[in-house]
């Protein structure tokens, strides 16, 4: 349960060397403060007992304003207590400013859990994170649909999780890969709740609750002999699906290039026979040498375009300097491709559902299976961390451990 004090912040002196007094409310989590808006000298706090010395000419008004304050602190902690809330910090400062509304914008707090993720997912998109706020909208639209713009807190347990998921699977058919995605973000944002001391720990479903498993499509690449097939292959030229089959070769030759990264390539990012360009995602600077096979892409390409990128992707016709715009386009044309690239599978007879992604994949899983080093993947991929790197080639362990079992009993 939360303790309530008054502090002096010291660190927080004004042009006049005066502190701050705060009102201190800490749990075993964390600690919140209130001011009081009163500014006092250091020489005039009594650090032991909480309060203003005598010396101070204001001494009883401050030392009563104190008091007043703790005491509406300390009924809310008694009440919060009594109704069986959350008695944490920040439960007790939310519970005050409630308090000290004025009555005409005075509400209760808010119990659906709607207007956190609202808020949540709106705080995505003003900090530009655009491609996570689509993700988050999207999943959100299904589970507003589904409870009708209203989800108290205390209606989330694991039998409305188990049944949203039967919904999921009924009404929009999804596979098992999306519905986990889909609960990948409520999850999440559940959990900023419980942060946030907006649901209780103990009552999180999640601990009990999770959706099925199904095949993942992120555990899929393709062999060098697909990768074969696919270049092999008579397309139409200048057509879409051409174009398509270039931006997934040039991916794979070039270190698994994300598609986002791809389509805003300019011809500036080549340089005497090298990519460099940003990494959209980690803001990681990548140089590599270009393959020649990337090279032989690049030179069906003219160097004159008038936009300055390096392949025709995004439509040049919209106001891509909108970074709004530019994130839609992105996206869409990454769907489009994927599209297209399912067409190439198919007239290439490979069982696999290709996805533009599947290029970084099966870039890795080739430098794996040729005996690079960890180190020198997770350079090649631009991860910042080498455990990410170690969760990424997790995927494709089970081939490596095949080939070893059966040179073992072969």
């Amino acid at each position: 349960m939360a303790q309530i004090s008054a502090t002096l912040a010291k660190h927080k002196k004004n042009n006049k060397g005066h502190c701050p007094i705060y009102l201190r409310i800490s749990d075993s989590r964390s600690t919140k403060y209130i001011s009081i808006k009163e500014s006092i000298s250091e020489s005039h706090w009594n650090e032991n007992k909480s309060s203003v010395r005598k010396s101070h000419p204001r001494e009883d008004e401050l030392n009563n304003l104190i008091q007043q304050k703790l005491s509406i602190l300390q009924s809310i902690l008694t009440r919060l207590k009594t109704e069986e809330k959350l008695c944490t910090s920040l439960a007790v400062k939310k519970a005050y400013q409630q308090y000290h509304q004025p009555k005409n914008q005075k509400n209760e707090l808010s119990n659906n859990f709607f207007d956190f993720s609202d808020k949540t997912i709106q705080n995505l998109e003003k900090k530009k994170k655009f491609f996570t706020h689509r993700r988050y909208k999207s999943a959100f639209k299904k589970l507003k649909a589904y409870c009708d713009d209203n989800l108290p807190y205390d209606q989330i347990t694991v039998g409305f999780l188990r049944e949203y998921e039967t919904h999921l699977i009924q009404k929009y058919k999804n596979s098992p890969v999306t519905i986990q995605s889909n609960f990948k973000v409520i999850r999440s944002i559940l959990y900023k709740a419980i942060d946030e001391d907006e649901f209780p720990q103990e009552k999180n479903p999640f601990f009990k609750f999770s959706p099925a498993k199904g095949s993942s499509e992120s555990n899929k690449k393709l062999s060098l002999d697909e990768i074969q097939k696919i270049e092999n292959l008579e397309l139409k030229e200048r057509s879409l699906i051409w174009n398509t089959r270039n931006y997934f070769l040039f991916s794979f030759y070039s270190a698994g290039i994300r598609f986002s990264d791809l389509a805003k390539m300019k011809i500036d990012n080549v340089k005497n026979g090298r990519l460099i360009y940003k990494m959209s995602k980690t803001g990681t600077t990548k140089n590599i040498k270009l393959m020649p096979q990337a090279l032989k892409i690049l030179d069906q390409y003219p160097e004159d375009n008038p936009y300055g990128f390096l392949f025709p992707v995004l439509d040049v016709s919209k106001d891509l300097s909108d970074t709004m715009i530019l994130h839609s386009d992105i996206s869409s044309k990454n769907a489009l491709i994927n599209k297209n690239l399912k067409k190439i599978a198919s007239s290439a007879e490979i069982q696999t559902k290709i996805s533009f992604h599947m290029a970084r994949h099966s870039f890795a899983d080739l430098a794996r299976t040729q005996g690079w080093s960890i180190y020198d993947i997770s350079k090649a991929l631009g991860h910042k961390n080498i455990k990410v790197t170690e969760r990424y080639l997790k995927k494709f362990d089970s081939d490596g451990l095949d080939s070893k079992m059966d040179s073992l009993f072969s």
